[in-house]
């Protein structure tokens, strides 16, 4: 069971724990901050529709929103790609984007640009990822989203006017998407598991614009957490798991 709280003004403003229990047996094996695995399988989901999603020859990539969740994006990708060449935008916002640069600008196969607009982190972009966790506006005007490109509105906040001309919406689940307001206007829906199996098809040429909403399931989670209990369950009763700073930035 994991149970998840947002306080605006708070930072980080999402925080969580998850209960781990023995599927068989029912036993309490574990209560667990769930905070950085809900952050690093959020940046791992997000890296993963990249790689099934976008062009295949994708250079440059738009990035806003830096909290915890966009940190876990910005070191998955950056391992992941270790060796690709890309340009990445940062949008301006207080002192993120020189704490970014400060930070991972050591990796030469990367050039790291600050920009000071939205549109300027859409416009020409092959893939945009957004973790802002709130907006009540639209974030881009359709003109600026270039033929080809990926969208990853991380937190689904601030893309809907996509939903209406975008070529292809891909989804963890069908349940979580079928409530979003332009549902019944998709060109075209299917899961992502749908296209692993290859049971639906994926990106097809390189003109075509795609979302991805990556919800977020509870199955990742799960899985994550057993994972790293499994990993400590024959350690000494005494071992620290606290990370050096709760708040990556």
């Amino acid at each position: 069971m994991k149970v998840v709280n947002r306080y605006l003004g708070r930072t980080p403003s999402l925080d969580s724990q998850l209960l781990l229990y023995d599927y068989v047996t029912g036993e309490n094996l574990a209560l667990m901050d769930a905070s950085l695995i809900t952050a690093m399988r959020t940046g791992a989901v997000t890296v993963h529709a990249m790689s099934l999603f976008a062009n295949p020859d994708f250079y440059e990539i738009g990035m806003m929103g830096f909290g915890n969740i966009g940190i876990a994006c910005m070191e998955v990708l950056l391992a992941y790609y270790a060796d690709r060449k890309m340009r990445i935008k940062i949008l301006r916002y207080k002192e993120h984007a020189e704490k970014i640069i400060a930070r991972y600008g050591e990796h030469s196969n990367v050039q790291f640009v600050i920009v000071d607009s939205v549109e300027e982190i859409i416009r020409e972009s092959d893939v945009v990822i957004s973790s802002i966790s709130y907006t009540d506006e639209l974030l881009g005007q359709d003109d600026w989203f270039k033929e080809g490109c990926l969208v990853i509105p991380v937190h689904l906040r601030g893309f809907q006017n996509c939903d209406l001309f975008f070529d292809k919406v891909y989804g963890d689940d069908y349940g979580q998407v079928k409530g979003f307001r332009y549902f019944d206007k998709f060109k075209f829906f299917a899961e992502t598991s749908e296209v692993l199996r290859k049971e639906k098809e994926g990106r097809i040429n390189s003109k075509e614009r795609i979302l991805s909403y990556n919800v977020g399931m509870s199955l990742h989670d799960v899985y994550a957490a057993s994972k790293i209990y499994g990993y400590f369950a024959d350690m000494p009763d005494t071992v620290s798991l606290s990370p050096k700073s709760k708040y990556w930035l």
